[in-house]
């Protein structure tokens, strides 16, 4: 049986998210495309998420609109209680996390 997915956008008031043992954690975030930026999570907590695949960049098709949405997905493979940051980062030379410029913190229950 394959679980269900959770969609979570950033919301004033905070971010969080119920999930249960097998379903989808989906973070759509509104971003500004900038070279050599992209979310990543920070300190992920393996025991209780998995991240699948990368993040993903779709264009807005409003002409409007000068961005689009960068959509990050996990997978709940643990009971408990986690708190998944990401940051918008570029990479230094030895491809770790060399400056942030914003960042998302999602409160996340695994039953």
């Amino acid at each position: 049986m394959q679980g269900k997915t959770v969609v979570v956008t950033p919301g004033f008031k905070g971010n969080s998210a119920a999930l249960n043992v097998g379903d989808t954690l989906e973070i759509d975030i509104p971003t500004l495309p900038k070279d050599g930026f992209t979310w990543l999570p920070q300190n992920l907590d393996g025991q209780h998420l998995e991240q699948i695949g990368g993040a993903v960049y779709t264009a807005s098709t409003d002409p409007n609109a000068a961005g689009g949405t960068v959509t990050l997905k996990f997978k709940a493979v643990g009971a408990g209680s986690t708190n998944l940051l990401l940051i918008y980062t570029n990479t230094s030379q030895n491809g770790s996390p060399a400056v942030y410029s914003k960042s998302l913190g999602v409160s996340v229950t695994v039953k």
